[in-house]
């Protein structure tokens, strides 16, 4: 009788514990199938083709503030288009889409920091400006597997205490889409057509979907300008960066100039020993150099970076998206 008994509290105790709690079995099937999707990316990246950005017409783009929602659109229109590009993430966005930042890697992009919740780094102390860089780095790794080796800086603000703080190069831009404040495809794709040069850096946000609309006919056009895709760290290869200075855009170095010709020929001279020479010596430059070469750097890029009316600099300020 007592043996009866216990089989009965057992089978109750089954049926309570099957029903009891669906709410939370839903829960971890959930959790159990995210893990999944992220274990399901490889974290090693794909090795991309050796691009001599010397020789090529190289230009890397740039899209800041995400991870996104319209994030994955965008992979997929650069895998089609075989494009490489850098992401500046912000640490507070990488929760939840850790899978995103594992496909970037493996797909061939680079991961970089745009600090944790995109603050004015001028107004911060140094040790918050470090608090910013680092959390969102450690961030970055832990999803993807690469720590960053690139920064930019929130509304391009800063200075040198900053670069000292972050101690990261600081990689600004050459083009700026303006998308934030426009938010048309037809900017979008006009600027990212017309405005890049060989070297070029072009900012654009991934968290506006008019931005991720134009972005497959902006690779379009400048495939037909001739350019090839690049992330940053590609961009610069072969050039050291120091950490704490900013770079707006990749030069080309100039070409080594041809030695100049003898002004006489080896052996007897051209005309008698004694007199003038009868006109103009020949192997002289006719022209002085100007002085000022062609491939300096402006110093600016082609947009200011701006605040947008909707973030206000401050200690939490809002972020688009």
């Amino acid at each position: 009788m007592r043996s009866s008994y216990s089989v009965v509290l057992v089978a109750i105790g089954v049926m309570l514990g099957a029903s009891a709690c669906p709410q939370s079995h839903g829960r971890e099937a959930q959790k159990a199938r995210q893990q999944a999707a992220i274990k399901s990316v490889a974290p090693s990246p794909s090795p991309s083709p050796a691009v001599d950005c010397v020789k090529a017409k190289c230009v890397a783009l740039t899209f800041d503030d995400g991870p996104g929602e319209h994030t994955p659109q965008l992979l997929d229109d650069l895998k089609n288009a075989g494009a490489d590009a850098t992401f500046f993430m912000l640490g507070q966005n990488i929760q939840g889409n850790e899978a995103l930042l594992k496909r970037m890697v493996q797909e061939g992009h680079e991961v970089a920091n745009h600090s944790w919740s995109h603050p004015d780094l001028t107004g911060l102390s140094s040790s918050a400006v470090r608090w910013e860089v680092e959390r969102t780095n450690k961030a970055i790794q832990a999803a993807s597997g690469v720590r960053p080796t690139m920064f930019r800086p929130p509304y391009g603000s800063t200075d040198e205490r900053v670069g000292r703080a972050v101690a990261m190069p600081q990689i600004m831009w050459s083009v700026d889409s303006l998308d934030w404040q426009h938010h048309s495809v037809s900017t979008n794709v006009r600027i990212g057509t017309r405005e890049p040069r060989s070297g070029g850096i072009v900012l654009y946000h991934d968290i506006h979907k008019e931005t991720v609309d134009a972005i497959p006919q902006v690779l379009s056009n400048l495939k037909r300008r001739g350019f090839t895709f690049v992330t940053v760290s590609q961009l610069f290869r072969g050039q050291k960066l120091r950490p704490g200075h900013q770079y707006l855009q990749a030069e080309r170095p100039k070409p080594k100039p041809k030695p100049s010709r003898p002004l006489t020929p080896s052996g007897t001279p051209s005309g008698p020993s004694s007199g003038a020479p009868s006109g103009p010596q020949s192997g002289v430059p006719s022209h002085a150099p100007s002085g000022v070469p062609s491939g300096v750097p402006s110093g600016t890029p082609s947009g200011t970076p701006s605040l947008p009316p909707s973030w206000i600099p401050g200690p939490t300020p809002p972020v688009p998206g």
